[in-house]
């Protein structure tokens, strides 16, 4: 109970740690636990369902249909690698983490531009409010940089008609801001290798489990 008194501690007004510490395995699984019981309660075949989109493509699925195992090195390995320097290691607000946050953004170019770009607007504002000695809203900062990590995952899906069904890309990412606002309490309480672990340890039990039960 004191993991989670922590975590709803922070969400309610986040904060940077005084100095980083180590995760301790039985606080990092039950992040976990807190996390993949959260997301579960989404009713994501439901909301398939009802609005007709069991006809949309999910990147995921061509993958799985050449390379299955190929899925799991991506999600549990390069993912979090890559996603956890972009979307959570400027939270410290330091001019040098937000742009290599910038930098490695440019690593994450693909059809669905717009996040990105709203994504560097974000970036560049930090930077800039940061470099005139100001400090920018830190709940301001956790909640929107969780969002930009849960909208740049629409581009997991292809042919995704937002023209008609632009309300339901909350619903379809709301998985991944909740795992955005976990990711940001573990970032500023523990740093930025304990992130990357606990990204790659939930897209494990995540993917795994899908993978090897998975038939084309």
């Amino acid at each position: 109970m004191k993991t989670l008194e922590k975590l709803l501690i922070f969400l309610n007004t986040p904060y940077p740690a005084a100095s980083y510490t180590h995760l301790k395995t039985n606080d990092l699984f039950y992040l976990l636990l807190i996390t993949l019981a959260v997301v579960m309660v989404i009713p994501y075949a439901f909301i398939l369902n009802w609005a007709g989109m069991d006809h949309f493509d999910h990147k995921i699925m061509e993958i799985l249909e050449k390379n299955k195992w190929l899925v799991a090195v991506l999600a549990i390995f390069f993912a979090p690698i890559l996603e956890e320097p972009v979307y959570m290691l400027h939270l410290d607000l330091k001019k040098s983490s937000i742009l290599w946050s910038l930098g490695l953004s440019l690593l994450l170019i693909n059809s669905i531009w717009f996040p990105l770009v709203l994504f560097w607007m974000y970036l560049i504002f930090l930077y800039v409010k940061v470099k005139q000695g100001q400090t920018p809203n830190l709940k301001f900062v956790v909640y929107f940089s969780a969002a930009m990590f849960a909208l740049v995952h629409m581009g997991n899906f292809t042919d995704f008609d937002y023209g008609n069904y632009f309300y339901l890309v909350p619903l379809l990412v709301s998985a991944q801001f909740v795992i955005g606002l976990v990711l940001s309490y573990i970032r500023l309480n523990h740093g930025i290798k304990w992130a990357i672990i606990f990204h790659g340890l939930y897209n494990a039990v995540v993917f795994i489990p899908a993978i090897y039960f998975y038939e084309p």
